[in-house]
């Protein structure tokens, strides 16, 4: 469940550090789980209200209709819905977990069962009901992955249908663990004043791998 801490401008921030747009539409708040540090920009939408009827509040992960580990960037434009199926003639839901260090993509929909951990999903993608994104992948822009399609770890997927094309190496979880926190300390020195020279000397250490580079990726414009 999210509980609200402080604002900073058009974001809420909640105790465990997460930061939610005022823009950003979230239904169903006390169906929603999220693990900690994780961002949600604004035009984002957030579907916590499609669940069972039977579900309790989110007070733990199985009791939660939408779980959003920690460290996860939603980037603008974002929707997640949990996925549903017809039984008996009814329309159910079903949990949606996305686990830590994810980054998704503007304008993306996600309809799952699993994101793993330590994914990144790009921009304009669309993730199938009850898709399985195993940990260690990289979904290119514009992927389509097919409903209760599973995709394995370490894993380069495009197109549509979603294919495998390449491979991570074995030191992604690594890489997407440090991109995702510097990510996180980015966005919070952006809600300053701060410069961005002063953003980048501040946030980034001596030996910040430049394919990394989130001043590339991430300008104020794109975070605002």
């Amino acid at each position: 469940m999210m509980s609200r801490r402080q604002t900073r401008g058009e974001y809420i921030e909640t105790e465990s550090g997460n930061r939610i747009s005022r823009k950003a539409v979230i239904l169903g708040s006390q169906h929603i789980l999220l693990g900690g540090r994780s961002t949600i920009l604004p035009e984002c939408v957030v579907r916590g209200d499609l669940h069972r009827p039977s579900s309790a509040s989110a007070t733990s992960s199985a009791a939660a209709s939408v779980n959003i580990g920690r460290y996860n960037f939603l980037e603008k434009g974002v929707v997640i819905k949990p996925p549903f199926k017809f039984y008996k003639g009814s329309l159910v839901y079903y949990p949606l977990k996305i686990g830590n260090f994810v980054t998704i993509g503007a304008n993306t929909v996600v309809e799952a069962a699993t994101v793993g951990s330590y994914v990144k999903i790009g921009s304009n993608c669309v993730i199938g009901k009850f898709a399985i994104i195993k940990d260690c992948v990289l979904v290119l822009d514009g992927t389509v992955i097919p409903s209760a399609a599973c995709i394995p770890p370490f894993s380069v997927v495009a197109g549509n249908p979603a294919t495998v094309v390449d491979e991570l190496p074995e030191s992604s979880a690594e890489v997407y663990e440090r991109r995702a926190r510097q990510i996180h300390a980015l966005h919070g020195a952006t809600l300053t004043s701060m410069s961005i020279q002063e953003v980048k000397q501040s946030v980034f250490d001596d030996d910040f791998d430049e394919e990394f580079d989130l001043i590339g990726d991430l300008t104020v414009d794109s975070l605002g």
